[in-house]
């Protein structure tokens, strides 16, 4: 617990650094380099396993795409609306089968982890490059997810009796995750509120972004179900052992990789001006 503690205190401190003060450059280089990182580990969770040549190749691939995104700078609404599709259904897809209580599977491929690797990073590069105050747009993204996974953790171990997904994830209680979402929802509006200027991101207002935190701490909850489920499939318990006391670097971004789409579509669904009434 420890070092689980230790090293979740001294990557949220160097993220933190990249996202709000170094140059936009060096948080580019970052993304890159986790996604590289977590393309690595997805080649591990292929049936059948990949050779060293193929695997790296991939990760070159994911780095190279990722570069190329940010610097093509896409219509990012299809991006990130896309990208959302993809992980809800991947969602409903696990826990449709947890339902059942059937054996629940996904299995792991190179198209589908570009499709969940890709757009996430390319979202928080787009928000924080090209925004007003993207810079803590990005931070409030982190802050809900991380929210989601410290407030699941603490209200899952001190109230969790009902198990969510024993079959992928015997940790996980029911509990514990609406803990989570609601302990998020709370930590994003209050950052939101000692952040934000007015109380106000463009014409993203407090209610509205009640919504959007709400959203993504639900996406955070799917993201690691559904990475769980993969990795189960694989018949592997993490993604990697690169992150001590948390396993692989998959593991510590799942939730993000898709929480970050619908983040994203939120925001630029507003900036191309489509209003929410609320």
């Amino acid at each position: 617990m420890k070092t689980r503690i230790a090293t979740a205190t001294v990557l949220a401190a160097f993220t933190v650094t990249v996202i709000l003060w170094l140059p936009g450059a060096v948080f580019t280089g970052y993304l890159v380099a986790v996604s590289a990182l977590a393309a690595w580990e997805w080649c591990r969770l292929i049936p059948g396993g990949l050779s060293p040549v193929v695997r790296g190749g991939y990760c070159a691939g994911v780095a190279l795409l990722l570069l190329g995104c940010t610097l093509y700078e896409p219509s990012w609404v299809p991006l990130t609306v896309g990208a959302s599709v993809v992980w809800m259904g991947l969602g409903v897809s696990v826990l449709f089968q947890i339902y059942r209580r059937s054996r629940v599977q996904i299995r792991s491929g190179l198209l589908l982890g570009l499709m969940l690797l890709v757009p996430g990073p390319v979202v928080l590069f787009a928000i924080q490059q090209s925004l007003d105050q993207g810079r803590f747009l990005v931070l409030m993204i982190c802050v809900v997810v991380w929210g989601t996974d410290t407030f699941a953790y603490a209200v899952g171990k001190r109230f969790g009796r009902r198990k969510l997904a024993p079959s992928i994830s015997p940790g996980k209680t029911l509990e514990g995750t609406l803990g989570g979402i609601v302990g998020a929802i709370g930590t994003g509006i209050i950052f939101f509120s000692v952040l934000m200027e007015n109380n106000n991101v463009g014409i993203i207002g407090f209610k509205f972004w009640c919504l959007i935190a709400a959203s993504v701490a639900v996406m955070a909850v799917i993201g690691d179900l559904v990475e769980s489920a993969v990795k189960r499939s694989a018949h592997q318990k993490d993604s990697g052992t690169l992150v001590p006391g948390h396993g692989g670097v998959l593991d510590r971004i799942d939730s993000l990789l898709c929480a970050a789409p619908i983040f994203g579509s939120w925001v630029f669904l507003c900036e191309k001006g489509a209003t929410v009434a609320l």
